[in-house]
Parts: C-alpha cells; structure tokens; sequence
C-alpha cells in the first residue's frame, strides 16, 4: 500500500477550511509520539475502587524510564491510606492470561505515594466469582520498574489487580500489562 503525503504551502491553508494545521514536520524519532501497538490491556475497559480521569494512565503503553521519571501520567490512590483499592480490566473476549507485569509510581521521599504492602492478582471464573491467579511466582514492588509475575494460565473475560496500601502513605501504578 502506497501512503499518499500532502503537502500544503502555509499562504494557501486558508483556502482548506477551518481545522489545526502543523507547520513542521519532525526529523527525529523523539520529536514524535507513534501510535503504540493494540495490546490486551490497552483494548480492555477499565474501572477501578476510586474513578478518576488518570485511570486511563495504566494502559496507555508508557512505562517511565526509572523511579525518578515524572514524565508520564499515572492513577494513584491519593489520599486513600492503608485500605485495600483494586483496578479491574475487561477483555473483549475471554482470554489466556499467564503473566502481568506492574510499574508502581512512587514520589518518595516528599510526596504521598509509596509502593504498596503487596498485591495479588484476580480472574473472573465461569460462575463471575473472583478467584485469586494460582502459582504466582513473585508481586514485586520495586518503584518505577516493571514488576513482573507468572502464575498458572486462566482463560477469563477480566482481571482484577488488588493493591494494600501503605500504613501512612497511598500508592500509584503507571502501568498494568498483562499477557
């Protein structure tokens, strides 16, 4: 398939109509925002214990590029303390699901965010009970980085993610992936 460029001379964009006009075109990959690829999480609804615009932040395909990265949105909890919170994904369809991977934002050492107590990971069975993911290998909770976990494979139509926030502090997740 050919991809067709058009190109329009500045003095001439008044004669195409009302609608944003870009008068540069970038040279370098990092003055660009591709589109990312479809993945489950990303094509999956979203909801969650407490509904916030940021909510959308933990499947937009961003991961930062260490603790420190401020860059990127997030979905945190703030000012919930040491209560148990939870996002959910639903899949299109039902699905495989064997591993997941979290990336917990933290904003230590002033901020309100810390990692989490721990985690687990739900599916939703046949009869819609949640049931806790079976021989998961590892809920990390390193800041910034991916925190990846293995268990047992399930075929379900959703995912939860339960979070146990810190004593004296809330917690925040940049991304949720799961495959």
């Amino acid at each position: 398939k050919n991809d067709v460029l058009t190109l329009i001379p500045y003095y001439a964009w008044n004669h195409r109509g009302a609608g944003n006009m870009m008068v540069w075109l970038p040279s370098e990959l990092t003055a660009t925002s591709p589109q990312r690829q479809p993945t489950l999480a990303s094509t999956s609804k979203i909801d969650a214990s407490t509904k916030t615009e940021t909510l959308l932040a933990i499947n937009d395909g961003l991961v930062p590029k260490d603790k420190d990265d401020r860059s990127i949105p997030y979905y945190h909890w703030w000012p919930k303390q040491n209560t148990t919170e939870w996002v959910s994904y639903t899949f299109p369809v039902e699905t495989e699901v064997s591993r997941a991977s979290v990336s917990w934002f933290d904003d230590a050492p002033w901020g309100g965010c810390r990692v989490p107590k721990s985690w687990t990971l739900y599916y939703k069975d046949a009869a819609g009970a949640w049931q806790p993911v079976k021989n998961a290998d590892h809920y990390g909770v390193a800041a910034g980085q991916s925190n990846e976990v293995n268990f047992d494979p399930v075929k379900t139509t959703s995912m939860k993610l339960e979070v146990v926030l810190p004593e004296k502090y809330s917690a925040g997740i940049f991304e949720w992936e799961l495959k």
